[in-house]
């Protein structure tokens, strides 16, 4: 039977159809972003050994990617090598050697190595910024310059920064690395790991003791401003305050103050910006079901993390020093860690959370399977949008396996057994006038001693001033967590001693002045209700 003529027509068309939109499609060039990795650097290549899974979800600081500048990465990774043996070796050292590579981009090619002997599995490597690296050994920080050094043959040549007989729990820096928190205990002897018995489950592990017993507040926070001069490899720091806490923990800090949390009862929060000496500026509020976390995300802008219902924080909220809450979003599955790298130069920063379930025991094993991914999502700060959503693998509870470029039209990622490079989408410019807007409101620089004194709310100055508030409602002093619980300096915990001398200080101006409270607005996700074009946006909450 013959075919008829009309249906071969149509499918002519439609085959012509088909081949014109295939021709349509390859001619338009989809943004890097959109279509993968612009470059993989195998890890082969430069010598990468298999890292232990148990060790990376435990949270040991086994691999990490910097950016050195826009054009350089440095990748650093545990190896397996025969170590000297050292006289009188402590012993609870976990001795190890991590292997350092520099690399030009985006021809891929290692331009110098080194290797470091490490005392444990603690972090172990900083960025700072500026093309310059903090390296901790035991209770030593070094600081290096690779690129200001490659000329002179020695990229990795070390100078002496900050020693200390006390243990270093953490080092916390600011977004723009000009406060450095080192965090530090007294050294106790290691507890004795318990006789294994004849019958039945092997005992818990003990944890290792912070400080001495009975002591409320053995750790010692030690404030360092920072100053990078030049385009060398000095870095210099300022030892401006000594505080106390009962714990090793964040501190949501810049080297002009801090974020205060204020409880005002009814799940409402409210933050305030305080200033290290003069008064409070009142923020925006916040509701959350749990205590909220924030964390600064450059100088001027700030997120938070809490909770609407329950305790497990899963909605991020953006902030700026404006007392706007500028959006909100939920976050997604059952996570165990978060880390974070920022950009401050195109208001950008990427939060990287590990998915899964923590274990129910202390220093229990981890099986594999509690861990189902480790997410990076990079964000445009002022307006919440996110830009890019990628999976780290190997999965690294302690982070460190990604990195913005300083400029932040990149991000590296170790991905795959390679180092996977995403190009992100270049400012807009609605991105470039809010980027101006924030930078206007960095707090003025300040010089003087850092003193966690609280000063007068203005939250609790207002609230406690009516009445008719019931009972309960009215604002407590600003509380949280991270913040050290006392602040004079004492000579029983020193600080740990500086390598170098610091640099001159000048008075910095008055606080800036106070601005009032105004709603929050919502990020939008395309497809929302009241979003017709299917954009970003924002709407004022009511």
């Amino acid at each position: 039977m013959p075919v008829p003529v009309r249906t071969y027509a149509i499918s002519r068309t439609r085959q012509l159809l088909r081949l014109m939109l295939l021709v349509l499609l390859a001619s338009v060039q989809m943004p890097a972003w959109a279509t993968g990795p612009s470059l993989r650097i195998p890890l082969d290549s430069l010598g990468f050994q298999p890292q232990s899974t148990q060790f990376l979800l435990a949270g040991s600081s086994m691999l990490t990617v910097n950016y050195v500048d826009n054009q350089h990465l440095l990748f650093t990774f545990g190896v397996h090598r025969l170590m000297q043996r050292i006289a009188n070796d402590p012993p609870d050292d976990e001795d190890r050697m991590v292997e350092a590579v520099l690399i030009e981009l985006p021809s891929g090619r290692v331009l110098a190595r080194t290797d470091w002997r490490l005392h444990d599995s603690g972090q172990y490597l900083w960025g700072l910024g500026h093309g310059r690296f903090l390296l901790r050994v035991h209770d030593t920080l070094t600081t290096f310059a690779p690129m200001a050094n490659l000329a002179s043959g020695q990229p990795f040549a070390q100078r002496g920064f900050l020693t200390t007989d006390r243990r270093i729990g953490a080092v916390l820096l600011s977004p723009e690395s000009d406060l450095m928190i080192v965090e530090t205990a007294e050294r106790m002897p290691p507890v004795p790991a318990p006789r294994p018995p004849l019958f039945g489950p092997a005992p818990k592990p003990a944890p290792d003791p912070v400080g001495r017993p009975g002591d409320p507040d053995p750790v010692a926070l030690s404030f360092y401003r920072l100053a990078m001069p030049g385009r060398g490899d000095v870095v210099q720091a300022t030892l401006a305050g000594v505080a106390h806490s009962s714990h090793f923990g964040d501190v949501a800090a810049i080297g002009a103050g801090h974020i205060g949390v204020v409880d005002e009862g009814r799940q409402e929060w409210a933050f305030d910006f305080r200033p290290f000496h003069g008064k409070a500026k009142e923020l925006a509020p916040f509701g959350s079901t749990c205590d909220p976390t924030p964390r600064f995300v450059s100088s001027s802008e700030f997120v938070a993390f809490g909770c609407h219902g329950g305790q497990t924080p899963m909605v991020l909220g953006g902030f700026n020093m404006r007392g706007e809450q500028m959006w909100e979003q939920n976050l997604f599955g059952d996570y165990v860690g978060t880390s974070m790298t920022f950009a401050p130069e195109s208001g950008r920063f990427a939060l990287g959370r590990v998915l899964g379930e923590a274990a129910t025991v202390d220093l229990a094993i981890i099986p594999e399977q509690a861990y189902t991914a480790q997410n990076v999502v990079v964000y445009q700060t002022e307006s919440g949008k996110q830009l890019l959503h990628v999976d780290c693998s190997p999965i690294a509870r302690a982070g460190q396996n990604f990195a913005l470029a300083p400029d932040g039209m990149s991000l590296a990622v170790i991905r795959d057994g390679a180092i996977a490079i995403y190009n992100l989408p270049p400012l807009s410019k609605k991105d470039q006038i809010e980027l101006k807007e924030a930078r206007a409101l960095v707090p003025e620089e300040n010089i003087q001693p850092i003193d966690f004194a609280e000063p007068t709310s203005p939250s609790a100055t207002t609230a406690s001033s009516s009445a008719d508030e019931p009972a309960g409602s009215k604002a407590a002093p600003a509380t949280s967590a991270n913040v050290p619980k006392t602040t004079s300096i004492s000579s029983a915990a020193p600080a740990p001693v500086a390598s170098q001398p610091a640099p001159n200080a000048a008075v910095s101006g008055d606080a800036a002045p106070e601005q009032p409270r105004k709603p929050p607005t919502l990020y939008t996700l395309p497809g929302d209700k009241g979003n017709d074009q299917g954009n970003t946006a924002e709407r004022e909450t009511k």
